[in-house]
């Protein structure tokens, strides 16, 4: 049995105590977040919390065992200390909280993504660069009363791309595009529990309907997948058809696939992020052995133990 350990440094405070931890982070989700909860009773009282640590602190947390040591699990800034109730909880952001900073109002015409997205973190400070694999234009792009954060969530809206930040990058790609590690999971040895259900292509028909705003303010519409499945609608942010058919093949590409839905439960060993390749082996049903895209992880820590919810993307071939 492994010894649990933490490190979690807030500010220039590092915890002593902690309630329980709770690290949430996606591909899909523009932030990752973190939520520690205090024990109360040991800081006496909130109000000297309150003085200690503020919003905007920065806030590093390394969870992991005395015997196999900690690895970095979070790393960003407090967004609002909560005294409610009694209960003390630090909620933090990652680096997409420096993107909540105003941006001047302006309308862009002809301007490519990359153009956009340079002209964000310019906006924001900090240093960041960009590393996009999307290459389309906007005829026209407004920002009016709206922060940095406020402009990546449109996109992501509107593209359905991955957006994360890395380092000091900011990276946008198509959904699975690029794929970190590769972790195996086998249902016998290191996972504690599942909620899995595996489907096949016949039952996940899809029929994905585009739109995308013309310059005269009418909506082009374009269809992709199987006729007959059910009906989703997103939105493109390009009316070019290269643009409408990137955006229908990659949402159909999240939606059709043999392999399962679901997540499984594991302990804090082995690691595993977002965007990895989580592959499944199954002793007893060989043949839905897979590897999938990794799309959400949320990682627990408490006096109950350590473990992390792995949430599937699609299947990788």
């Amino acid at each position: 049995m492994f010894t649990m350990r933490f490190d979690i440094q807030v500010g220039t405070w590092k915890l002593g105590m902690v309630e329980k931890v709770t690290v949430r982070r996606s591909v899909e989700e523009l932030a990752d977040t973190a939520v520690i909860e205090l024990p109360g009773a040991e800081y006496n009282a909130a109000l000297q919390v309150e003085d200690k640590i503020h919003r905007g602190d920065r806030v590093v947390i390394n969870l992991g065992y005395d015997e196999v040591g900690m690895v970095q699990e979070f790393e960003g800034w407090v967004q609002r200390v909560g005294t409610d109730g009694g209960a003390i909880t630090l909620e933090c952001e990652d680096d997409l909280y420096l993107f909540r900073k105003a941006l001047p109002d302006e309308q862009l015409q002809n301007v490519t993504l990359s153009a956009l997205l340079a002209r964000v973190v310019e906006g924001v400070g900090g240093g960041f660069t960009v590393d996009c694999s999307y290459s389309w234009t906007y005829q026209k792009f407004v920002i009016s009363s709206a922060t940095g954060y406020d402009v990546l969530k449109k996109v992501q809206e509107e593209c359905g791309a991955d957006i994360y930040i890395e380092g000091k990058t900011l990276h946008v790609h198509g959904p699975g595009e690029k794929v970190g590690n590769t972790v195996i999971y086998d249902f016998t040895r290191n996972v504690q529990e599942s909620s899995l259900t595996y489907r096949r292509t016949e039952d996940r028909k899809v029929r994905v309907v585009v739109k995308a705003l013309m310059p005269d303010g009418k909506v082009k519409e374009r269809e992709y997948g199987t006729t007959g499945g059910d009906r989703v609608t997103v939105r493109a942010a390009s009316p070019d058809d290269a643009s409408m058919r990137l955006r229908g093949e990659s949402e159909h590409k999240r939606l059709t696939f043999d392999g399962y839905d679901g997540n499984i439960v594991t302990w804090l060993v082995p690691y595993i992020k977002p965007g990895d390749k989580a592959e499944l082996h199954d002793p007893e049903y060989e043949y839905k052995d897979g590897a999938y895209y990794v799309r959400a992880v949320e990682t627990e820590f408490s006096s109950e133990g350590g473990r992390r919810t792995v949430e599937l993307g699609y299947r990788l071939l």
